[in-house]
């Protein structure tokens, strides 16, 4: 038996590898094989705070300030978004319907439709 890492840079680099070994549903698995960071910067500190639950109970994390995660008045924070390809689409699925927040889901559902790991979809 032999273990050792396997690199993975996109979406469709994920689909062969896991065509690869005979499985069925790679589409689906391979957006969880991708994970992608962000940083969205100068978010009300209650929309952060809303993000960061939905994004929290879908397994992926979102780091925001103190100040945003006591919910201080007025609050301000950048934010790290932290979630699989997967994870981020799921987010926008369970989030469409949000007005106050849809700003802030266009704009994730753009960096990440637009990322290298995710455009090399098209490329490959």
């Amino acid at each position: 038996m032999l273990a050792e890492k396997l690199q993975i840079s996109s979406v469709k680099s994920a689909s062969k590898a896991i065509d690869s070994v005979g499985s069925n549903n790679s589409e689906l698995m391979a957006s969880r094989a991708i994970h992608i960071n962000l940083i969205m910067r100068q978010v009300l500190g209650v929309d952060a705070k809303s993000l960061k639950k939905i994004y929290n109970e879908i397994g992926a994390e979102v780091a925001i300030s103190r100040q945003a995660y006591y919910e201080e008045k007025d609050a301000i924070t950048d934010m790290i978004i932290m979630g699989t390809v997967y994870q981020h689409r799921e987010a926008r699925r369970i989030l469409v319907d949000s007005k106050n927040l849809k700003p802030y889901v266009d704009a994730i559902s753009e960096a990440i439709e637009n990322s290298d790991e995710v455009r090399a979809e098209t490329r490959e």
